[in-house]
């Protein structure tokens, strides 16, 4: 017996002020929708989250508020926000979203586009579809907002699947999977793709997080920013890891000439171009950018080229990666950096990983002696907290930012700023001391 919603709508709203949003109801007729019969939705996240594909709801399911919000400070931008619902003739059904800058045209296509391939993906036939989207010139400052609301019975209780990492033998991390998306074990490590409720899709290696779309960027921002606006005029860039795209992308938004980046595990990238386009923005595609697939080791010691800047995006220090948190490994980086150059390192958590912070910082001590640590608060990382160094072999640290430069640049950054580049570097007394500690 088949269970319909109680009640389902679609709205839409714009407002010059942010906080004073007002959205008005597009009543079920007006949107041409009647006694919609939803039995599965596949498509589905919790309010404020971005919606992507996912695993079918029960029969009668409780199915929550989606919506897209697009807002700008910009006078004369105009942005659009828009979501779209398709639906089988079996019922089956997808919500997809867009936000960002453009027109209501714009929004609806795009939106029109996801949903078909939702369906294509599934191999369904899109039956019936409808779109409700926002449009809004910004005056000062405002935002474009369109929602699908969907009310029916609640969730009955059911087994789901969880991740967990393990952080230390007494704490662990666990999120729960709304779909897998890709796996398997390359000639390094075992690679993982999740689509997840709370971070959306991430990558996990060896049962470690790697990386979301969540909160990738408060991570991969301050790694990459910090350095280059460090640096007064970077235009080559080593990566060393980096198989997400995540940093390749943030570097790729500064005009250097090249960023090469040496990743190990071709598998990797191979799944992150696939499946992670929110975090590399095909920045694997950019003509400055060189791939390298080999051994950190091996490339710097051939290598000996000069880079201005140079980005270590490595894993933990674990198994063959513990190479990469060594004195030896660091007069290789040495031997690649040009006299004026700038390093920086992610260096773990000084919460539950305070060994791993205290011996990058003594390892790069006979190479760099200037150097300063920076923090950065990464929710998907062991405690949140996470520490990086920046380092150079001449140049003291750490500097003042040029805003100027920054506002040149145009970023649209969601975690660095000039601000936020030097209040990183204010570190909590137990941090301080970790660094005078000899292991």
């Amino acid at each position: 017996m088949i269970t319909l919603p109680r009640y389902v709508s679609l709205t839409s709203g714009h407002a010059e002020g942010i906080d004073d949003l007002t959205a008005f109801d597009n009543a079920l007729h007006d949107a041409g929708i009647a006694d919609l019969n939803l039995i599965k939705v596949s498509s589905i996240v919790p309010q404020g989250s971005r919606v992507v594909p996912m695993r079918s709801f029960p029969v009668g399911s409780l199915v929550p508020t989606v919506y897209a919000r697009a807002c700008s400070d910009r006078p004369g931008e105009t942005v659009v926000a828009a979501v779209g619902m398709g639906l089988s003739p079996d019922g089956r059904g997808v919500l997809m979203e867009y936000h960002g800058i453009g027109t209501e045209a714009e929004g609806k296509a795009i939106v029109r586009r996801r949903v078909e391939a939702a369906f294509a993906m599934r191999g369904l036939e899109l039956h019936e579809y409808h779109v409700v989207v926002a449009e809004h010139t910004v005056q000062e400052h405002g935002c474009a907002v369109a929602a699908a609301v969907l009310w029916g019975d609640e969730m009955d209780d059911q087994p789901e699947p969880w991740l967990t990492e393990r952080w230390t033998p007494d704490a662990r991390f666990a999120v729960r999977v709304r779909e897998p998306i890709f796996a398997m074990r390359s000639p390094y490590q075992h690679i993982e793709i999740v689509d997840t409720f709370q971070f959306g899709r991430m990558l996990w290696l060896d049962g470690t997080v790697q990386t979301s779309e969540a909160d990738h960027w408060a991570y991969h921002e301050m790694l990459v920013h910090v350095p280059m606006f460090t640096h007064p005029n970077p235009k080559r860039v080593l990566i060393v890891g980096g198989g997400d795209g995540g940093a390749l992308r943030a570097v790729l938004q500064h005009p250097v000439d090249e960023a090469v980046m040496v990743e190990i595990d071709q598998d990797v990238v191979r799944a992150a171009r696939t499946y992670l386009p929110s975090i590399h923005g095909n920045a694997f595609d950019d003509p400055r950018a060189r791939l390298v697939y080999e051994d950190a080791f091996t490339f710097l010691a051939r290598a000996r080229a000069r880079f201005d800047v140079v980005l270590m995006d490595t894993t933990d220090p674990v198994g063959p990666a513990m190479r990469l948190f060594t004195q030896d490994f660091y007069q290789l980086v040495r031997q690649n950096v040009a006299d004026d150059g700038i390093i920086a390192a992610q260096s773990g958590s000084p919460w539950l990983q305070p060994d791993v912070v205290q011996r990058n910082w003594q390892a790069m001590a006979p190479h760099f002696p200037h150097r300063a640590l920076y923090l950065s608060h990464v929710p998907t990382y062991p405690a949140g907290m996470w520490a990086f160094i920046l380092a150079s072999p001449a140049r003291p640290l750490p500097t003042t930012p040029d805003p100027a430069r920054f506002a040149d640049l145009g970023l649209e950054t969601h975690y660095y700023t000039p601000e936020v580049h030097q209040a990183a570097f204010v570190l909590p007394p137990f941090v301080q001391r970790l660094l005078t500690v000899k292991l």
